[in-house]
């Protein structure tokens, strides 16, 4: 026997408009990482060439770049 859960659309609509903003926040967390994955690129102390590849990282995998980047690019940096 199977048993379908209905929402009424009062719940529905507020369920959706929960999920709206979660998937807003979600975009605009990325979109600030992303960016300072790229002021931490172009201000690290590393050379002209590491530092374009970096850039083209980041720009190439939104996500995975800049975690990459603060992850393993920026223990490469010399300590200043």
């Amino acid at each position: 026997m199977l048993t379908s859960f209905a929402l009424s659309d009062q719940n529905a609509g507020w369920l959706e408009g929960g999920l709206l903003v979660l998937v807003a926040l979600g975009a605009v967390a990325l979109l600030v990482f992303w960016i300072a994955a790229l002021f931490s690129v172009l201000g690290a102390p590393i050379g002209c060439g590491a530092k374009i590849l970096w850039l083209l990282v980041v720009f190439a995998l939104p996500f995975l770049g800049s975690l990459l980047w603060f992850v393993v690019g920026r223990r490469m940096t010399p300590v200043a």
